[in-house]
């Protein structure tokens, strides 16, 4: 419950969004993150003819280099990833940093500039040039955040905090949480939680906090499908629309850009979906129903309506894993199926007739589960270097690992298991999964890959070696893998333990 007086200054307009522009604010007011950094007078400049760099953020960073180094790192870091997660204007963001580089936000520049180390070698001009140290760099971007956050915060750490979580690659789960937490707190402080569609700002304006505040429901909703950890942003509080393509494509864009922004806009629409079933997941209160109970949906329902919502070409990326040419497609199939596998392990938990034991992986939500596992091994099987190079949220390595962690649990049921059993279909599909890690790791430095293969190889290896000496396969030593069930997902299947203690 918010506190009254802290709850009506949020229903409100914040003060400096409601007032006239002073001359002052106008000269950047027809561009709200150039706005917000203009007041700062704070100067980031790692390369612009001579070094001038925030006190955080080390003169190291300027490796040798030719004069255009960081303009080509900074052309191409947008093209990768921002058309799939439009944190920045480009053409605004772009014009500010060749024409007024000391009006933006030292914390927001040096983590663009630790994001686009994830594309370093797929950048022609500077690929030929040693990648500065990756965890340095990002040290010191998080050094740079972290000294804005507190001293002045405002729309710019915000876009940080983003890029910070989304960036890659992902290396801590509880700094990302808390950075997620960073980020909602100071969304709410500035009203980013509330609709300005009728608002007294520019457009432009209307359209940047709509796109932020979703951006931020989005890394929310995975983040908390990834760690196991509990939403923060629940529907009841806030009204912000999902952005239409107007919002999102500047006049002119290329078909490339509108084919990403329709994919984005796909995966707000299914984060949402998956909003509804965090709801379920996280509902441990015993004294009232859950959520589907109270609403009388079918879970299902809403997974199917949302794809009926589908365009005729995302509908072929989403479905059918073809076409995955457009950015973000791929990741957005994967986003996909993993929601659907998610949906199948809630059906399972709601299916509350008892079974007896050995006819628990026999249900049919058992073995649609199976399927949806399947489905991402196969996935990961037909990625080609074009798909792991591109862009992916980092939340969506776990899927991976859930995916195999299920799998794993299916080849030690006595069926699969048994010592005369040469068909453990489960099984093979895990080594399927692992292999095409292995060769997506090795060939096309594949950082999604890391968590699966870190969390799940070596098991794999004790369970073959022990159905393959015909002596039952040894029980794993959960111990040794502290990481492996951290997703939810992993929690939602009976016969396998619950942390929440849902009934089944």
């Amino acid at each position: 419950m918010y506190h009254k007086g802290y709850r009506g200054q949020l229903c409100h307009v914040p003060s400096h969004y409601a007032r006239k522009s002073s001359p002052k604010a106008g000269r950047s007011r027809d561009n709200p993150s150039r706005a917000d950094a203009a007041d700062r007078g704070q100067i980031f400049s790692p390369y612009a003819g001579r070094t001038e760099v925030h006190s955080s953020f080390p003169v190291e960073y300027t490796v040798p280099q030719s004069p255009g180094h960081h303009d080509d790192q900074e052309e191409e870091q947008p093209r990768c990833a921002n058309i799939c997660l439009p944190i920045l204007d480009e053409e605004s963001f772009r014009h500010t940093y060749l024409n007024h580089q000391r009006k933006i936000s030292p914390a927001l520049l040096s983590t663009i500039y630790a994001s686009a180390l994830i594309y370093w070698h797929d950048l022609p001009k500077i690929r030929g040039i040693r990648c500065p140290d990756v965890n340095f760099i990002w040290a010191q971007s998080c050094e740079a955040v972290h000294s804005e956050m507190f001293l002045s915060p405002g729309m710019s750490t915000v876009m940080a905090l983003m890029l910070d979580v989304c960036g890659r690659p992902s290396t801590t789960m509880l700094g990302n949480g808390g950075l997620i937490g960073l980020a909602v707190a100071l969304s709410n402080a500035l009203g980013l939680h509330r609709d300005p569609s009728d608002w007294n700002i520019p457009t432009s304006e209307k359209q940047l906090r709509i796109r932020m505040w979703r951006m931020i429901v989005v890394h929310d909703r995975w983040c908390s499908l990834a760690y196991g950890t509990p939403m923060q942003i629940h529907r009841a509080q806030h009204d912000v629309p999902v952005p239409n393509e107007e919002d999102l494509c500047p006049p002119g864009a290329s078909p490339s850009h509108i084919a990403a922004t329709s994919v984005f806009i796909s995966l707000i629409t299914l984060t949402d979906v998956l909003g509804r079933y965090l709801e379920y997941i996280y509902h441990v209160a015993k004294s009232s129903p859950d959520p589907f109970e109270i609403s009388a949906t079918d879970p299902e329902l809403l997974l199917g309506e949302w794809e009926e919502t589908l365009n005729d070409d995302i509908r072929k990326a989403v479905m059918r894993g073809t076409h995955l040419d457009a950015p973000g497609a791929a990741n957005l199939r994967l986003s996909y199926l993993a929601v659907k596998l998610l949906l199948r392990r809630i059906q399972l938990d709601r299916d509350r007739d008892p079974l007896p034991a050995e006819e628990v992986f026999d249900c049919p939500f058992y073995l649609r589960a199976q399927r949806a596992a399947e489905d991402i091994v196969h996935f990961v099987q037909e990625l080609d270097e074009s798909h792991c190079r591109g862009f992916w949220i980092p939340a969506n390595a776990f899927t991976l690992t859930s995916a195999t962690s299920f799998l794993l649990r299916s080849a030690l049921r006595p069926r699969n298991s048994g010592a005369h059993n040469n068909n453990n279909t489960p099984l093979k599909l895990a080594r399927d999964m692992i292999d095409a890690l292995q060769h997506h790791r090795r060939d096309f430095s594949w950082d999604l890959a890391d968590n699966c293969l870190g969390n799940c190889s070596d098991m794999l290896e004790k369970i073959e070696a022990g159905i393959n000496n015909n002596s039952g396969p040894p029980i794993p030593n959960c111990e040794e893998y502290p990481y492996v069930d951290m997703s939810v997902l992993d929690s939602l299947f009976t016969g396998f333990g619950d942390p929440f203690d849902m009934d089944c």
